[in-house]
């Protein structure tokens, strides 16, 4: 699996101030996700979320995105997740038989008051009554998100099919 993250960070007029573009690393809690799924246990992707830190972008231990003080720069104001309407992810699953992969893309905003200040991580979280479950986490060069702006979070994931030996 691999997942790219395009977000978009539009002002009221819909101009976008801040564009980046980036790869995932799945996290371990994400791989077990994935296979209790296969199990018919577990909870799909509901939510994604954006977080302060872009430090460890190899930790794969990490189980959450954080949301605290770095460097002297406050902690994001506001909401730091949106749900995934379920209807996001309807119609969007495609299959490039040349490249042997399935992907599926999907979005959702944060709206002009959550997640005030500087962002600089981004992730996908299976949220149920038991908690929170962190599938991957992206990190990307910081950008100031003001009360002002919405900031729209594009993702691409990718499941590759066939021999996947070259994957090793």
């Amino acid at each position: 699996m691999r997942a790219t993250l395009q977000l978009e960070l539009r002002d009221r007029n819909g101009t976008v101030v801040a564009r980046r573009r980036a790869h995932n690393a799945v996290m371990k809690t994400g791989a077990d996700l994935i296979a209790r799924l296969f199990a018919g246990q577990g909870t799909p992707i509901t939510h994604m979320a954006v977080g302060t830190s872009d430090t460890e972008p190899d930790a794969v231990t990490r189980t959450a995105l954080r949301n605290e003080a770095v460097g002297g720069v406050p902690a994001l104001g506001g909401d730091v997740d949106v749900a995934i309407p379920a209807a996001a992810f309807e119609g969007h699953i495609d299959d490039d038989a040349t490249r042997r992969v399935v992907r599926i893309r999907f979005h959702a905003t944060l709206p002009e008051s959550a997640a005030v200040g500087t962002v600089r991580e981004a992730g996908l979280i299976s949220r149920d009554a038991d908690g929170d479950v962190l599938y991957n986490r992206v990190i990307f060069a910081p950008f100031q998100k003001g009360d002002d702006h919405e900031l729209t979070l594009f993702w691409e994931v990718s499941f590759p099919y066939g021999d996947l030996q070259w994957l090793q």
